[in-house]
């Protein structure tokens, strides 16, 4: 019996062992695929801005937190497009990014006031022209 127990916790011991191998080797393959389309110092400027300009907006605590839950969400996904795992072509980027925030201001649109959601798109939509305009897309608001 005991030799039993022994065997099984070795076998999930293992089993874990390995699990969190292919996890760390998923992490690793993963940054070493992904493609930096900002420097750390721009990033950091868009971040302040846009986090200055959703403070503005005044949401309740509880809107803020599903906001940003949302938008984090949508913003990983969105920043993965350019992996060089993913192979997309520009406009395959492109067409990706739109349905992405699509996605996202649809979500977002359910829990904001009509104004409060025009507010995220105009501050949403400065960032995204950076993007664009580092990409050489040519930008249009909704």
């Amino acid at each position: 019996m005991n030799r039993l127990k022994f065997t099984i916790a070795a076998l999930v011991f293992l089993l874990a062992i390995n699990g969190y191998s292919q996890k760390s080797q998923k992490n690793i393959d993963r940054q070493n695929n992904k493609v930096e389309l900002f420097s750390d110092e721009e990033n950091a400027n868009l971040q302040l801005y846009f986090y200055e300009k959703t403070k503005e907006m005044n949401l309740s605590e509880e809107v803020e937190e599903d906001y940003y839950r949302i938008l984090l969400h949508y913003v990983f996904d969105m920043q993965r497009i350019d992996d060089k795992d993913k192979d997309f072509t520009k406009d395959e980027r492109k067409i990706e990014l739109e349905k992405l925030v699509s996605k996202m201001n649809d979500k977002i649109k359910t829990i904001l006031s009509t104004d409060k959601y025009e507010m995220h798109k105009s501050n949403f939509n400065t960032i995204l022209e950076s993007v664009y305009r580092r990409n050489n897309w040519v930008f249009k608001e909704e």
